[in-house]
């Protein structure tokens, strides 16, 4: 497998250096399998000779312009710009067309890409996410939804694999990235390369997402985010949270909807959750007294909610206590 990994000026040390590591390390233990598949051959490519990473360093790449057409995959990891309009501004620059034309002539003649983090933006403004199920970094959510309207997004998720494209979230999802792709070839060499890197299966990135961050962006999800907090241990209605932000409870659907990608009710389970994890992983509260303090009305509400949207139980999270 032939495999191009494109990076700019700005490359994200961790990101590009977990990926190779990840190939690198796939190959060094293939070898033990009794029936092992071809090896992974990794270049690195950018508009020139070289590219400075994120923290200085010179990466030594092929130029784009001299790359051919022989290769089966092309990734794209994250670059160091955290703000969606730098984001934005980067991919659109007349500076990146050529990236972008790539990726296109690359999918049409059935080559698979892949993006990570801020990388995945190249993919949606190339149009290869059009239509296909795809992730990015949690807090560009808003930002990517309102760009690419035709992309299928759940940033909730750490991996996300469409037809002949692969998307996945922030930082450590390069590894998930990774081992996905070369666990397409053969699952038997992902899970032995996963021993050596001593890593497992991602946890979802919607554990991660800090509600007020995505709700930043627009007037009406911030002023109903913070009207949330202020009235956590409240069994309130949504209909009076939309009076007191003053929208009408339609409106309010469609803001949270527009920016978000969920309902009312779904980014109200998700604070209350969150602070719940806090509360859970920092004091000995017992789970009724959590669920109160977050507006349930008993631990075994809190309970479900946990299962059906992070996919944890209780017990679970508070064997993730922070520790030092």
């Amino acid at each position: 497998m032939d495999v191009v990994v494109f990076v700019v000026d700005g490359v994200a040390d961790f990101g590009y250096a977990a990926l190779l590591e990840t190939f690198n390390t796939a190959n060094a233990v293939r070898t033990e399998l009794p029936d092992p598949p071809q090896p992974w051959r990794v270049h690195s490519a950018s508009f020139g000779a070289t590219v400075r990473s994120g923290n200085g360093h010179t990466v030594p790449t092929i130029p784009l312009d001299e790359l051919g057409d022989g290769f089966d995959l092309m990734i794209v990891p994250a670059v160091n710009v955290l703000e969606a309009a730098a984001l934005i501004d980067l991919v659109s620059a007349p500076a990146s067309r050529p990236v972008l034309d790539r990726l296109v002539a690359a999918r049409d003649r059935g080559a698979h890409l892949a993006g990570a983090c801020t990388g995945t933006f190249f993919l949606a403004e190339a149009g290869v996410l059009d239509g296909s199920p795809a992730t990015t970094s949690w807090w560009l959510g808003p930002s990517f939804r309102r760009r690419y309207p035709h992309v299928e997004l759940d940033e909730g998720r750490t991996l996300c694999r469409g037809r002949r494209v692969t998307t996945a979230g922030a930082a450590l999802s390069h590894m998930d990235l990774a081992l996905s792709l070369i666990a397409s070839k053969s699952p038997a060499l992902a899970e032995r390369a996963m021993r050596y890197l001593a890593v497992g299966a991602g946890r979802p990135q919607r554990e991660f997402i800090v509600p007020e961050i995505i709700a930043r962006g627009d007037s009406v999800t911030a002023a109903f985010e913070r009207w949330v907090r202020a009235h956590l241990g409240e069994n309130f209605r949504i209909s009076q949270a939309a009076r007191a932000v003053g929208v009408t409870e339609r409106s309010l659907q469609r803001a949270t909807h527009a920016e978000l990608g969920m309902s009312p009710t779904e980014f109200v389970h998700d604070i209350r959750l969150e602070r719940a994890v806090q509360l859970l992983r920092t004091t000995s509260l017992t789970v009724d007294a959590v669920a109160a303090k977050v507006g349930y009305l008993n631990a075994g509400t809190l309970r479900g909610l946990f299962r059906r949207r992070r996919g944890m139980s209780i017990s679970e999270i508070r064997m993730t206590r922070v520790s030092y």
